[in-house]
């Protein structure tokens, strides 16, 4: 990193000290409503108190089950058919049209469907994840295929290489970083589809926490909510950085 960078990034965490002290500040003398807008003292109140209580690590955990087998799910055969349509070209006419209608569809809209087809239990919440996270990926797996270097592939069409050795040796690694992207967007789409599907219909969850939070006003009960959502989420997406870095090494910037 540069120093630049550094300097840049220092300055940013600066700037997010300054705001939470002026956020305490206002709350303190009565510049900010702390209905509306709870306090950083009384946030970090109500987060000690879930944690201390176990209520929000049970949460936490319930979440994360379900971000797991829906994101693994779909961002999964999100790779997997961005890879076939991509070099099938027959396969990819065939169901582009389809694709094309069912990709601007929120998942918002299908949960009710989804409840119908798999009932109010995991299997609905689950789906709704697994859509979520199935686009990124293979609308950036699609596009890493598209930019794999041409001339690489002639070169193994000469030297009569099969389609597995292309993709082994070819496709996969130009693909990478495209994968990555994708598993990266798809991680906190992940995230933000188990908050909606708990909100709506589930008793667990940090979803439900936020939900319940607001039916009961307790602001900073869902501001605690809100705040671990945005730290699993960041967290999750500098691990996935640091494995792209560490995999993708050839590859500093996907343009």
């Amino acid at each position: 990193m540069s120093k630049k960078h550094k300097i840049l990034s220092v300055c940013g965490v600066l700037l997010i000290i300054l705001i939470i002290l002026y956020w305490q500040i206002g709350s303190e003398r009565g510049w900010i409503n702390s209905i509306l807008l709870s306090s950083p003292s009384d946030i970090a109140a109500s987060f000690r108190s879930l944690w201390g209580s176990g209520s929000l690590q049970k949460h936490i955990l319930v979440s994360f089950k379900r971000v797991m087998i829906g994101y693994v799910s779909g961002a999964g055969l999100g790779i997997m058919f961005g890879f076939i349509l991509s070099t099938m070209p027959s396969l990819e006419k065939l169901f582009s049209f389809s694709l094309a209608i069912i990709r601007p569809i929120p998942a918002l809209a299908l949960f009710p469907l989804f409840i119908l087809w798999f009932g109010i239990g995991e299997g609905s919440k689950i789906m709704v994840i697994a859509f979520m996270s199935f686009w990124p990926t293979f609308l950036n797996t699609e596009e890493g295929v598209r930019q794999a270097d041409k001339n690489l592939l002639e070169l193994a069409d000469a030297l009569q290489k099969g389609r597995v050795t292309k993709m082994a040796t070819v496709l996969l690694p130009s693909t990478l970083p495209y994968i990555f992207a994708g598993l990266r967007l798809a991680i906190s789409r992940a995230w933000g589809g188990v908050v909606v599907a708990e909100m709506l219909a589930a008793s667990s969850g940090i979803g439900f926490l936020i939900e319940y939070s607001r039916d009961m006003s307790q602001t900073a009960t869902m501001f605690t909510g809100v705040i671990t959502i945005a730290i699993i989420g960041f967290t999750a997406d500098l691990l996935l950085r640091i494995l792209q870095d560490r995999i993708c090494y050839w590859h500093t910037e996907v343009k």
